[in-house]
């Protein structure tokens, strides 16, 4: 699931790069979040995706926060999403790596480019595909479209994690 999940990030950031109209800015987030929601099946679910972490931050009761990205699509000058435990309202809630648990005694070994097998969930969004916010780089109407699809960053819900 990880190899179509690139290629869709891949083949829609493409897309969008010569898009000028917003109305179809809308239409290809739509069609991506479908071929999202083909990659990964019922549920949202990855299992053994190759990530490594570029952040790790204590939570204030003692958990953890972790940004993982997909070291294939590190490169920042193209599609570089980033995967982390948090997100709006009850998703940072329910996502905190919390104390005393088998994932935070191996974050707490792991450091910035050590690359891990990582499986979890995605959270849904409202079009029932992955929840992402975008980064947020310019507020031109048509630029402030295009961080969607070159620098997501995906609420998940991480499950296991082995460092490799």
């Amino acid at each position: 699931s990880q190899a179509a999940f690139r290629a869709a990030l891949l083949t829609f950031y493409e897309k969008c790069a010569t898009t000028t109209e917003a109305a179809h800015f809308e239409e290809l987030q739509r069609a991506r979040s479908e071929a999202f929601t083909q990659a990964l099946g019922d549920g949202l679910a990855f299992e053994g995706w190759l990530l490594e972490p570029q952040g790790i931050e204590p939570t204030p009761r003692g958990g953890y926060f972790i940004r993982l990205v997909d070291p294939e699509m590190a490169d920042l000058r193209t599609v570089r999403p980033t995967y982390w435990n948090g997100g709006p309202g009850k998703i940072g809630r329910e996502t905190a790596i919390l104390p005393n648990s088998e994932l935070h005694d191996i974050l707490r070994r792991m450091r910035p480019s050590m690359q891990a097998l990582v499986s979890g969930r995605f959270f849904p969004g409202e079009d029932g595909g992955p929840f992402f916010e975008p980064s947020k780089t310019t507020y031109k109407a048509n630029e402030a479209e295009k961080p969607k699809f070159r620098t997501p960053y995906f609420s998940v819900q991480f499950t296991r994690i082995e460092p490799k």
